[in-house]
């Protein structure tokens, strides 16, 4: 294929990481020379990517990636993949019967349909995981740092809610922050407790140097929720069983705060291994996705 066209049907926004990776997969792409560009509502500027869809590309020739909220296929594009950017069971392959059996399938996270069926990972189960860090997010190694930040957001995954944060002494973080406001807070703050297992801000947290704690979800260890996030193929095949600067729940604080010097680097060397692993291998893929002998991560197969 000449071209790669990703398609998104809200405009720019940093609180909605969906769109950030979708922005950060094409700025990855072009910088590796390959004709790729980004077709969505609104032609937001941003500092990420820029290269917005006028309708240049021969649909014939080129790749287009639906995320899996988009039903059908709107362009009619010959060549289509479906990129599962929300856990399954939350958002993942709600459109499955809109979907051709055979358009491809790539996950942005390893989910239970991966460990269940770990032979099948990298055949049938693939993953294709930018993960964006900006340049503003830095630890300002402020020496005054002094209580706590917390966040609800997608806080739903708690069937109930055991507040860890101190009541009227933690301030919130909510979607009306902006990046550079959760930096700055993160650099003045001492510890972030957070109720949603998923969101960025639980990296950005220890990126920062504010020990990022979040709240244990009943029924799950610290392994299974690893698994849940971009971070653990990296974990698994390093050996390790924890994400630097992060506890998972109130006891490992400790541990978080004294590994805090250790976070940058991992994440550094997180985002290298999902380039060779990830994103090199898709663009290998999409080479030879007219041999339907050599692809088998379909609709049919990853979702029957």
């Amino acid at each position: 294929m000449k071209n790669i066209l990703v398609y998104t049907v809200s405009p720019f926004s940093f609180t909605c990481g969906g769109l950030v990776v979708q922005y950060e997969l094409c700025r990855i792409i072009r910088s590796l020379g390959i004709n790729i560009r980004l077709h969505a509502p609104n032609k937001i500027m941003n500092s990420i990517f820029n290269r917005y869809y006028n309708g240049e590309f021969d649909l014939n020739e080129t790749i287009v990636i639906y995320g899996e909220t988009i039903p059908g296929n709107p362009l009619n594009a010959p060549h289509v993949v479906r990129w599962i950017l929300a856990p399954l069971g939350i958002a993942g392959a709600s459109q499955r019967h809109t979907w051709k059996d055979t358009d491809l399938v790539y996950h942005f996270n390893p989910d239970k349909l991966f460990y269940n069926n770990e032979n099948q990972i990298g055949r049938i189960y693939k993953t294709l995981t930018p993960i964006y860090i900006c340049r503003i997010i830095d630890n300002y190694n402020d020496p005054n740092r002094i209580g706590y930040c917390h966040t609800f957001r997608k806080s739903h995954y708690h069937k109930t809610i055991k507040y860890a944060h101190p009541p009227n002494q933690s301030m919130e973080i909510t979607y009306q922050h902006k990046m550079i406001e959760c930096v700055n807070i993160f650099n003045k703050k001492y510890i972030f407790i957070s109720y949603d297992p998923l969101t960025f801000l639980n990296i950005m947290a220890a990126l920062c140097g504010c020990v990022s704690v979040v709240v244990k979800i009943d029924g799950m260890d610290e392994m299974d929720w690893l698994k849940t996030t971009a971070a653990y193929p990296y974990l698994k095949s390093k050996n390790l069983n924890k994400l630097y600067g992060i506890a998972y729940g109130l006891s490992e604080i400790d541990w978080a705060k004294n590994t805090l010097h250790l976070v940058k680097q991992q994440w550094n060397d997180i985002l290298k291994y999902l380039r060779e692993t990830t994103i090199l291998p898709f663009l290998n893929d999409i080479r030879n996705i007219n041999d339907t002998t050599y692809l088998e991560n379909n609709v049919i197969n990853n979702f029957g």
